[in-house]
């Protein structure tokens, strides 16, 4: 028996259809399935919570973006008797970038019945968890313009917001201590990566790896206004861990916090979150997926 949960409103209402491609090659392959579409924002975390309530092994696959598997990790409660497949149909699906996952659901599905278990890491933020990227600055400035904008869609919605924040952008004050070593500076952002990817496919940390069993933390200098096109290129061809503004940290954890006054705010997962601050510990091999 495998789970479906997908959420009908990610990836611009396309989840439906591949929900019903997915639960029509798993039938072909001679296994049952049953549908949890989810309804309202957590809902994910709930059923998962539900699912994982039985003592029995549980298989889930989820068809969304990096939010809905996020929340699909939050809602686990016994990492031992439940494995979960990825099935990416989001905006921006990042996670699944990083893992290398076929965008279309039946090769998807095709790769979860034919592959291994295996297991990966998460981060443990405390009153949550993470399983891409958390972090602040520019990428919160970002989701909170994108929020904001209401006549636009997809990919294009994000890069307006992104030039937004661009051409109006200040500098976060931060305190970050990693591997027993404490720094304040004002940075452009800060990434607490256990995958690579942020923004639909921009490539904060190209050289993490999701079963090392260490989270990277990637700072990124203040960067001055002339030379932000410059750096945006960097960012958008996967190359800004090259540039001398950017310094990559690996340890099993690390502690942020935003020092500017009234700007509170991190994302998880893409979720911004208001709490001014990150306390992130990796979980090595927490999470057992279909790879």
């Amino acid at each position: 028996m495998y789970h479906i949960i997908y959420n009908p409103s990610s990836g611009q209402k396309k989840t439906k259809k591949a929900a019903e491609e997915v639960m029509l090659a798993l039938k072909q392959a001679g296994h049952n399935a049953v549908f949890h579409p989810t309804e309202w924002k957590g809902h994910c975390t709930e059923i998962v919570r539900e699912i994982n309530a039985s003592p029995e092994p549980q298989k889930v696959l989820i068809i969304g973006g990096d939010g809905t598997f996020s929340e699909a990790l939050n809602g686990v409660t016994n990492f031992e008797s439940i494995t979960f497949g990825l099935i990416p149909c989001g905006t921006g699906n990042d996670f699944a970038k990083k893992l290398s996952l076929p965008k279309k659901p039946k090769k998807a599905v095709a790769r979860i019945l034919k592959g291994a278990v295996n297991r990966i890491d998460y981060l443990d933020l405390g009153s949550r968890r993470c399983l891409n990227v958390c972090g602040l600055g520019m990428d919160v400035d970002v989701l909170v313009k994108y929020a904001s904008m209401k006549h636009f869609r997809g990919k294009i919605k994000y890069y307006l917001s992104l030039f937004y924040v661009l051409t109006h952008f200040k500098p976060h004050r931060v305190r970050y201590t990693v591997n027993g070593v404490e720094n304040e500076q004002d940075v452009f952002m800060v990434g607490v990566c256990n995958g690579s990817y942020i923004g639909g496919g921009m490539a904060i940390a190209p050289g993490s790896n999701v079963k090392d069993g260490v989270l990277d933390l990637v700072v990124i200098d203040n960067i001055k206004r002339s030379k932000l096109l410059f750096r945006l290129i960097a960012f958008l061809r996967g190359k800004i861990d090259k540039q001398p503004c950017t310094h990559t940290f690996r340890s099993t954890e690390a502690q942020v916090e935003v020092l500017n006054e009234g700007t509170g705010k991190i994302q998880v997962d893409g979720e911004v979150i208001d709490t001014a601050r990150i306390d992130a510990k990796i979980v090595p091999n927490g999470l057992k997926m279909f790879l």
